[in-house]
C-alpha cells in the first residue's frame, strides 16, 4: 500500500471505531468494568495512532507498521469482551494476523528492513502459518485451535533461528536500545501487575495478554524515536508545545463538565474523548496537505523542514533532468548525425569514444545524486554491485579487485550510506590516480566499529609530502571531513610492498543509527 494512502486508512480506522462504540451505546444501557477497561484500553491506542501518524511527516514504513499493530490490538481489545457470533469471528480472525504482525514488526525493527539470510524462506513460512489459521476460523474450533497453535510455535521457533543465527547482528541493534528496551520491560512488568490487582475479581482478566507483548515491549524505543521529530506534527506550525498542551487540558476538562452535567455514562464519555481525538487526527492530516501544498510560508519547524528536504529533492530531480538535457542529449544527437558516415573506421572511433564518455558521465552524476543501496539485497552485495559499476567507469583500466567482507555483515543506517560514498570515492581515486594493476578492499565490523581498507600496488611514493598532497585532494579531503566529523580517523600509509593504503575507521552509534531509520 502506499504511504500517502496510509494516514486516511489510519483516520478511516478510528472512525469505524467511534461507529463500532456507538453501537455498544445504543445496544447497551451501561457497560461494567470488564467493558469498559478495554474500551478504554483502545482508545489510548487510537490517541497513539493519531499521534505517530501525524509525527510520521516522511512517510516511514517501520512507524506505520508499528501503528498497525498498534490498530489490530485496539481491536482485538473492543471483541475480547463481546459474545455476539460477529464479534467473535472477528476476534479470532485477529489473533493469527497479529502474530503475523508482530514477528514481521519485530524482525524489520532488528535488521532496519534489510535483506538477511533465509529472510523469503522466514517471510513465506509466516504467511503460509498465518493464511492456515485464518482459514480454519471458518471451519471448527478445534482445527482453528491446532492451526493456531502450529502458527504460534513456528512463528516463536522462526524468529529464535533468525536471532540466533544473526546473534552478532541482533546483538549490536539491542545493545543500542537496550536501554529504552529494559525501561519498556519495566513499565510492562509494573503496568502488568497494577492491571492484575485492579482486575482481580474479572473473569479471565488477564487471558491472550501475551498478544500485547511486541507493543508494550517497543512502545518506548518507537517513542523515542518519534520523539526526535515530534515538532514535526502539523498542529505545531500553528501551537507551540504549551500552547497544545493547554488546549488539550481544556477539552479534556469540558468533557468532563458535560458528562457530569448530563450524567452520560462512561461508555459515552470514551466516545465523545474518540471524537475529540479523531477531529485532532483530522485537522492534523488538513493541515499537514495544506502545508504541502504551499512552499512559501516560511514557518520554521521540524515539519516544514522536512518538506523543504522533500523540496530539494525535487529540486535534485529538476538538475538530473537538466544534466540529461544539456550534457547527454547533446551527445546523443552528435553520435546519431555520425551514424550516416558510421563505415568510415575513424568516424566509428569518434563513436565509440562518445558512447563511453557518455557512459562513465551518467554513471558517476547517477552516483552523486543518488547512490543505489538495495534493500533486498545484503550489505555485501550492495557492496560488490558498487565495485563493479565503479571499474565499469574506467574502460580504460584493467585492475583486478579483491574484496573482503564477512557475508552476513551488518552496517546500520546511515553509516551504511556513508561508507558506500566513501568506498565509491576511494575506489575512484584508485582507479584515476594509481597506476597500479590491482587492489585489496576489506571492510570489518567489530565492537561497533567499521573499518574500511583500500589498498592498491601502485608506485606512488608515500612520503610526507605525497600523504599532504593526498589529503588535499577534493574527494579524499571530503571523506576525511566526514569521517573525523562522527569520531572516527582516517589513515594513509605505504602498502607492502608497494603502493598506497587508506584505512577509516567509524564508530557507530545505535541512537544515530535509529534517528535516521525514521526521520
Amino acid at each position: 500500500m502506499k504511504r500517502e494512502v496510509l494516514k486516511p486508512v489510519f483516520l478511516l480506522n478510528h472512525f469505524f471505531v467511534i461507529l463500532y462504540l456507538c453501537s455498544l451505546a445504543n445496544g447497551m444501557a451501561d457497560l461494567s468494568i470488564r467493558g469498559l477497561v478495554p474500551i478504554y484500553l483502545a482508545a489510548l491506542l487510537l490517541m497513539d495512532i493519531s499521534y505517530i501518524v501525524s509525527a510520521n511527516v516522511t512517510g516511514n514504513r517501520i512507524l506505520y507498521l508499528f501503528c498497525g499493530l498498534l490498530a489490530l490490538d485496539g481491536w482485538y481489545l473492543l471483541l475480547s469482551f463481546r459474545n455476539a457470533f460477529l464479534a467473535d469471528l472477528f476476534f479470532r480472525l485477529l489473533s493469527p494476523v497479529i502474530i503475523y504482525v508482530s514477528v514481521r514488526f519485530i524482525l524489520v525493527f532488528l535488521f532496519q528492513g534489510y535483506s538477511y539470510k533465509y529472510k523469503k524462506g522466514i517471510d513465506v513460512l509466516l504467511m503460509i502459518t498465518c493464511v492456515s489459521a485464518i482459514v480454519s476460523v471458518f471451519l471448527t474450533k478445534r482445527i482453528f485451535a491446532a492451526c493456531y497453535g502450529v502458527q504460534f510455535v513456528i512463528s516463536i521457533l522462526s524468529f529464535l533461528f533468525i536471532v540466533l543465527y544473526h546473534h552478532e547482528r541482533v546483538g549490536y541493534v539491542v545493545r543500542s536500545e537496550k536501554k529504552a528496551l529494559l525501561i519498556s520491560v519495566g513499565i510492562t512488568v509494573m503496568g502488568f501487575l497494577i492491571y492484575y490487582f485492579a482486575t482481580l475479581g474479572i473473569r479471565d482478566h488477564i487471558g491472550n495478554f501475551g498478544v500485547y507483548l511486541t507493543v508494550l515491549i517497543f512502545s518506548l524505543s518507537i517513542h523515542g524515536i518519534v520523539l526526535k521529530e515530534s515538532s514535526g506534527v502539523p498542529l505545531s506550525t500553528v501551537f507551540d508545545r504549551g500552547q497544545r498542551w493547554f488546549v488539550f487540558a481544556v477539552c479534556i476538562a469540558a468533557l468532563c463538565l458535560i458528562s457530569l452535567a448530563y450524567q452520560r455514562s462512561a461508555l459515552l464519555f470514551a466516545i465523545e474523548w474518540n471524537v475529540f481525538v479523531f477531529l485532532i487526527f483530522l485537522c492534523n492530516m488538513i493541515l499537514g496537505w495544506n502545508l504541502r501544498k504551499k512552499s512559501n510560508m516560511g514557518i520554521k519547524n521540524h515539519y516544514t523542514a522536512a518538506l523543504e528536504k522533500l523540496r530539494k529533492e525535487e529540486q535534485l530531480k529538476a538538475e538530473f533532468s537538466n544534466f540529461l538535457h544539456d550534457d547527454i542529449l547533446q551527445d546523443l544527437l552528435s553520435v546519431k548525425n555520425m551514424l550516416g558516415k558510421a563505415y568510415r573506421p575513424e568516424v566509428q572511433d569518434m563513436i565509440y569514444e562518445a558512447l563511453d564518455g557518455l557512459n562513465v558521465r551518467i554513471r558517476e552524476r547517477m552516483q552523486d545524486y543518488h547512490p543505489v543501496i538495495l534493500k533486498n539485497l545484503t550489505v555485501k552485495e550492495n557492496y560488490q554491485q558498487l565495485i563493479k559499476e565503479v571499474t565499469a567507469s574506467f574502460p580504460q583500466r584493467h585492475i583486478t579487485i579483491s574484496f573482503e567482507c564477512p557475508q552476513d555483515i551488518f552496517i546500520p543506517e546511515p553509516y551504511d550510506m556513508l561508507l558506500y560514498r566513501i568506498l565509491r570515492e576511494l575506489l575512484t581515486n584508485v582507479c584515476k590516480h594509481s597506476d597500479g594493476d590491482c587492489a585489496w578492499i576489506i571492510l570489518a565490523f567489530g565492537k561497533a566499529r567499521a573499518i574500511l581498507t583500500v589498498s592498491d600496488n601502485g608506485t606512488a611514493e608515500i612520503s610526507p609530502k605525497a600523504v599532504t598532497n593526498a589529503l588535499s585532494q577534493k574527494g579524499i579531503l571530503s571523506v576525511r571531513e566526514q569521517t573525523e566529523a562522527l569520531g572516527g580517523s582516517m589513515d594513509v600509509s605505504r602498502n607492502q610492498p608497494c603502493g598506497m593504503q587508506i584505512r577509516i575507521e567509524i564508530p557507530m552509534k545505535g541512537d544515530v543509527s535509529y534517528q535516521h531509520f525514521v526521520s
